[in-house]
């Protein structure tokens, strides 16, 4: 079952090299999900013939880099947000699961129709973050982030933070969601993360 995720670009100047660049710990996660990680160019430009030749089971935006549109953005990549968001176009028509983690939730939110804004208080933290279920702490290393009234229209939040801030959300049609929160940096799966994962993977695709 091939995983396919998104890479950071990570700037080299004195190697005259701009990297896709991938934590490995991704890797680990997505063996221990029964996966075989598949990581992704960010130069490609047919990205649905990309995305059709690799038929990967679901299809994960990761973290790092800024939006390149967000005011006050740093270390951005703006080939990566234009790969991405024709990646999420072409998951969407091929009815392939998406799960957009911390930049990915973000970027899933803005390219859907929402709103980002900036957040305090939510780097290199851990938190809690309620839902269904009981509380769940989680880490948080982002500067932008979204409340209920800034998602898109299809989009569902599903958890938040103590400061109201939407912390996962779902969409209403399709098999798609997202975690503000780094399951891969996490030395353990925990259960939640588990459960997110394995009902994209294993969920019925949707047709409408």
């Amino acid at each position: 079952m091939k995983i396919a995720i998104t890479q950071r670009v990570v700037d080299i100047p004195q190697l005259h090299e701009r990297r896709d660049s991938l934590d490995q710990r991704w890797a680990r996660l997505i063996t221990r999900l029964g996966g075989v990680p598949v990581p992704l160019s960010n130069l490609v430009s047919d990205v649905a013939r990309y995305l059709a030749e690799l038929d990967p089971a679901c299809v994960i935006l990761s973290g790092g880099n800024d939006i390149f549109c967000l005011e006050g953005a740093q270390d951005v990549a703006p080939e990566r947000d234009l790969f991405e968001v024709k990646l999420v176009d072409a998951c969407l028509a091929s009815h392939i699961p998406l799960i957009g983690v911390c930049r990915g939730m973000q970027l899933l939110n803005l390219h859907l129709g929402g709103r980002l804004r900036r957040v305090e208080g939510h780097v290199s933290k851990s938190h809690a973050i309620f839902g269904e279920g009981p509380a769940q702490i989680v880490n948080s290393f982002h500067n932008w982030g979204m409340e209920a009234v800034d998602l898109a229209p299809e989009l569902i939040c599903t958890a938040v933070a103590e400061d109201g801030t939407v912390e996962a959300f779902l969409h209403r049609h399709v098999q798609c969601c997202g975690v503000m929160w780094h399951p891969e940096r996490e030395p353990d799966l925990c259960p939640r993360d588990a459960e997110i994962f394995q009902q994209l993977l294993h969920a019925e695709p949707t047709r409408s």
